[in-house]
């Protein structure tokens, strides 16, 4: 079981199992893994993605399998993926995508999923990402109808057109290419969230930003 992610067996077995796994309970601070990645199969990238960030010739690819929902996923997005970008990504050295892997018993993390691909469709999926995951705290405790109110009131806030937005989210537009990201995550071993496909090497847990370091610079090895 690794810590520093969500994981669905976990739960699956009630309080008790929570703890034994090694979850955070209120006032821990949970311990960051150590995980030694292995080899997965790549999942297919499309063509239409909006959720990636760098050059698509970057001999370093990441596929980030999250949940904007985790409370892992948030620690990722906001601390340790900057430092990717500043370092690698911009550089061209990485190419990062996002890939959704909601789970179940996140009930607004379909929707939110959702909401990042709408504001994707108006050019802003990396600024709704970054806000979701700012204001996890606020929005993951409400009822879902209270939850999307919330995201057509962040597309607002992004000056993004909250109509074309709204009617995006209500609808579903993007729920299928949700579930196929999902669907792509099972294939390749993802079992909770997040998870990265380091050229396709499966990294699980929020690691910190020294072993993303060690498993890139491998990687970068092989082409200098």
């Amino acid at each position: 079981m690794k810590k520093g992610m969500t994981n669905v067996a976990a739960l699956k077995g009630g309080w008790a199992a929570w703890k034994k796994a090694g979850y955070p309970v209120e006032g821990q601070q949970p311990a960051l893994p150590t995980a030694t990645p292995t080899k997965a199969a790549l999942p297919p990238i499309r063509g239409d993605e909006v959720a990636v960030l760098g050059k698509a010739d970057a001999p370093v690819t990441i596929l980030e399998f999250s949940d904007f929902q985790c409370p892992y996923c948030r620690r990722h997005a906001l601390q340790t993926l900057p430092n990717l970008k500043e370092s690698y990504i911009d550089s061209g050295q990485v190419r990062y995508f996002f890939k959704d892997f909601p789970l179940s018993f996140h009930p607004n993390a379909q929707k939110a999923a959702e909401a990042a691909r709408c504001a994707g469709a108006q050019g802003a999926f990396w600024a709704m990402h970054d806000r979701l995951f700012t204001e996890q705290a606020h929005w993951s405790p409400l009822g879902q109808p209270q939850a999307l109110e919330m995201f057509v009131r962040y597309a607002g806030d992004l000056e993004l057109d909250t109509a074309a937005f709204r009617t995006c989210l209500e609808s579903g537009q993007f729920a299928a290419q949700v579930r196929q990201d999902m669907q792509d995550g099972k294939r390749a071993g993802v079992q909770g969230t997040p998870s990265f496909l380091i050229n396709g090497r499966l990294l699980s847990g929020a690691s910190p930003l020294e072993t993303f370091q060690q498993i890139i610079e491998a990687e970068l090895q092989k082409v200098r």
